[in-house]
């Protein structure tokens, strides 16, 4: 416990932010890791060196991005404390995330590991009980302070052995912000710079999760692939065949983020010569298939009401080298083919 170093599970939200910064306010050496997936921190996995530069910038923090999606497959498939209100597997994700940091105490020469979690701010993952099962099955029990709320709790190995000032730690409770904010604001944070509370996991959006428990059922009896969930965060979905998914983008900002995803299995879909919707296909590559995928993309464009139009297909949007024609779909096809989400 002579280290006076610590690792930070690190979400960019305003809690975990305050929690890091009190912690180099008493001269210890933070190193805040963000564990992105495609659920959270999209953006981040994107493009890592942007996501570290604006918390550098913002905030004085030092941001490692790691990309959690590969360990998060397993526990957002089959978790063992359950999920939450939609598809959220809340508290075994914090377990994983801990193992990893835990594991990584080490390598990064740290002796503790802290987390800006506040009792009672969350009604899975927060309360009393709860944090408790995710410190002791996480292996952390002795070594995870949480700042925010610790005068609540019993002091951790960190406080007893005088690394950390327990008085100078919080007393936090509840899902109010208003302590916070001042906090924040006594901590030099420029008020737009403020994360707001919305946001945070896609997979507690009724929609996504819809989506994500059909990816899970539709590649059963193995795990989704990252890249399967990839497919999951944008778009508007379609399903062409029991294996084929088909996703169309909806703006100019999904169709940057569909074009980088250039997975194994992926073939890209475009009218030729029109403004228009960049799409994917994923699963089976069948004639069939590439003509429905063709003339529900005909759809979403400004060729609609157009004949005679072209569609260009290929495995990356710099070699669509394939050419199919494209009949406009009807409203039939797109009720026969959309994403049923009240499955």
């Amino acid at each position: 416990m002579e280290r006076r170093r610590c690792i930070a599970l690190y979400s960019g939200g305003l809690d975990s932010i305050i929690a890091v910064k009190l912690m180099m306010s008493q001269g210890i050496d933070v190193i805040p890791l963000f564990f992105a997936t495609p659920f959270f921190g999209l953006d981040a996995i994107r493009d890592p060196r942007s996501y570290r530069d604006k918390q550098l910038e913002r905030y004085g923090v030092y941001v490692h991005v790691i990309d959690y999606t590969d360990d998060f497959i397993p526990i957002l498939s089959t978790p063992k404390h359950g999920y939450g209100r939609w598809l959220n597997p809340c508290i075994d994700c914090k377990i994983g995330m801990l193992r990893k940091a835990r594991n990584l105490l080490k390598p990064f020469n740290a002796s503790f590991i802290i987390t800006g979690e506040v009792l009672g701010q969350r009604p899975m993952s927060q309360r009393r009980d709860t944090m408790n099962i995710i410190a002791r099955e996480a292996g952390c029990k002795d070594i995870l302070l949480r700042p925010l709320c610790a005068r609540h709790l019993s002091p951790t190995e960190p406080e007893l052995s005088g690394i950390v000032d327990r008085d100078a730690l919080l007393d936090i409770t509840g899902r109010g912000r208003k302590t916070q904010l001042g906090i924040a604001g006594s901590m030099g944070i420029k008020p737009q710079y403020i994360p707001t509370p919305t946001g945070g996991c896609l997979l507690t959006n009724a929609e996504v999760a819809s989506k994500v428990r059909h990816t899970i059922e539709r590649c059963h009896p193995l795990p989704p692939t990252r890249y399967d969930l990839f497919m999951d965060v944008v778009g508007r979905k379609f399903v062409l065949d029991e294996s084929t998914i088909f996703t169309v983008a909806r703006n100019e900002e999904e169709n940057k983020i569909l074009s980088e995803m250039i997975f194994p299995g992926n073939i890209f879909i475009k009218i030729s010569g029109y403004p228009g919707p960049l799409a994917v296909m994923r699963g089976e590559m069948t004639k069939e298939n590439l003509g429905i995928a063709a003339s529900i993309c005909l759809r979403y464009s400004k060729a609609r009401g157009t004949g005679g139009v072209k569609a260009y297909w290929g495995d990356s949007p710099m070699s669509m080298n394939g050419v199919i024609d494209a009949r406009i779909a009807n409203d039939d096809i797109l009720r026969r083919y959309q994403f049923d989400f009240s499955r």
